[in-house]
């Protein structure tokens, strides 16, 4: 088997550096196994090393990284004609759509399980033709938590100890400030809901934000998006919310609408900030988020 191994050195604060000799000394042992390794130092880069490896002919390549290294190499994958496996060794921060699949944090278990070479075709979803996710697209109050997180962590590197738990802080400092709203209109396949929303997620995976089961039913392979709207709500009710969000238990909230689809419009009267996989996107007023069915290989347990 080929593969090829991309490190993002500057996942969890720099965790994945410490993984790495672990990592190359399970491979070696392996008979048969051809890999070659590339680092990322900065975000952007693993989506071209991605590409690059598959037009190459890998079998297999290897996210060693957080949730955004992830979704930079599918995006590479993705515009390749041959388009190799993904196998995942989790090294960030939160680590969130391991736990859809559900791939361990354990570092040499993780490697075994690419070693067995187990694939499944999981769903992807597309936003405003241009962008492929696997986990989890939201606009509103999680991208600024999003956002505020990805701040603390540049300030405060040393803060990988506290692992997903940094954006929990991000989230009780976001709700100290005013809270922000947007008025939209949502068309979900032929449903349309509109009205004034705290947040809009999309989802293939489950968790966000490290601790947020904010889709707990959603199915990587299903064929179907799990899309949750959370309409205005007061700060009082902000904090009866995210305890819930954090297990799952949200959906009985009365500000809370779950819907599922395959195709999703999001029009907003001005530009919303948005995140996928914890990365801040460009701020627009328009967002198209379309399902792609069985598109990606996946290494799973």
């Amino acid at each position: 088997m080929k593969a090829e191994l991309i490190i993002n050195q500057t996942a969890g604060g720099g965790k994945s550096q410490k993984y790495i000799p672990k990592i190359l000394n399970y491979f070696d042992s392996l008979p048969d196994f051809e890999y070659q390794v590339s680092y990322t130092p900065a975000s952007g880069e693993a989506a071209a090393l991605s590409l690059q490896a598959a037009e190459r002919g890998v079998d297999t390549i290897i996210s060693v990284g957080g949730d955004g290294t992830i979704n930079e190499i599918i995006n590479g994958i993705l515009q390749s004609t041959r388009q190799p496996a993904l196998g995942i060794i989790p090294a960030g921060w939160a680590n969130d759509f391991i736990k859809s699949v559900p791939i361990p944090k354990d570092i040499r278990y993780s490697c075994h399980i690419i070693s067995q070479q187990k694939t499944k075709m999981i769903d992807v979803a597309l936003i405003n033709k241009h962008t492929c996710y696997v986990n989890i697209f939201g606009i509103g109050l999680d991208a600024n938590i999003a956002a505020l997180a990805n701040m603390m962590k540049t300030k405060y590197p040393n803060w990988k100890t506290l692992s997903a738990y940094v954006y929990v802080f991000a989230t009780i400092k976001t709700l100290l400030s005013p809270i922000p709203f947007f008025q939209a209109k949502i068309t979900i396949d032929n449903q349309t809901i509109e009205g004034e929303m705290l947040l809009v997620a999309v989802a293939n995976g489950q968790t966000e934000g490290g601790k947020f089961k904010i889709a707990p039913e959603a199915e990587i392979d299903d064929g179907l998006l799990d899309i949750y709207i959370i309409r205005k709500i007061n700060r009082f009710r902000c904090l009866y919310f995210f305890p819930k969000a954090m297990n799952g238990t949200h959906l009985g909230i009365r500000e809370v609408s779950f819907y599922r689809g395959k195709e999703i419009f999001i029009e907003t009267t001005k530009p919303v900030t948005a995140q996928v996989a914890g990365e801040i996107l460009p701020a627009e007023n328009h967002y198209h988020i379309q399902l792609l069915p069985g598109k990606l290989k996946l290494i799973v347990p």
